[in-house]
């Protein structure tokens, strides 16, 4: 808010706010505690939203992750064979196989009943696969 000097000069009260003289003429200024507590509610909010924005990175680094992962109910052979470590095209027919014969696998473990996959070949393929629950009818 900009005074003049012909306000200022006059006899009238000014509203009991302290100006500051400039080359410009006659400007109101805020107190110091105010400006101050603006500064620090600014500047939690940043802290804030930034703490909130790592938590949507960190949940959306999850989901990348999870998405990354090879679905073994649903994954034909060939893809089996180029996804998973020690897995060629002969253990991922056997996969599917499996599958075939024995509907969906219910967790990760379940591999290792497929002919020729061991626990330490599951375990090495943990990180890489995911199992999704087969729907159920009738529910």
């Amino acid at each position: 808010m900009i005074l003049t000097k012909e306000i200022l000069s006059s006899d009238q009260p000014t509203s009991g706010l302290e100006t500051s003289s400039s080359p410009r003429g006659q400007y109101c200024s805020m107190p110091l505690g105010v400006l101050t507590a603006l500064f620090f509610l600014a500047l939690t909010s940043l802290v804030g939203i930034n703490s909130a924005l790592a938590q949507t990175d960190e949940t959306g680094a999850l989901a990348s992750a999870e998405a990354a992962k090879l679905d073994i109910n649903l994954a034909d052979a060939e893809s089996l064979a180029a996804s998973l470590v020690g897995i060629g095209l002969t253990k991922a027919r056997e996969i599917v196989r499996y599958r075939e014969l024995h509907g969906d696998f219910v967790a990760i473990e379940e591999l290792a009943e497929v002919k020729g996959i061991g626990l330490a070949t599951v375990e090495k393929n943990r990180h890489l696969v995911l199992v999704v629950a087969p729907a159920m009818d009738g529910c």
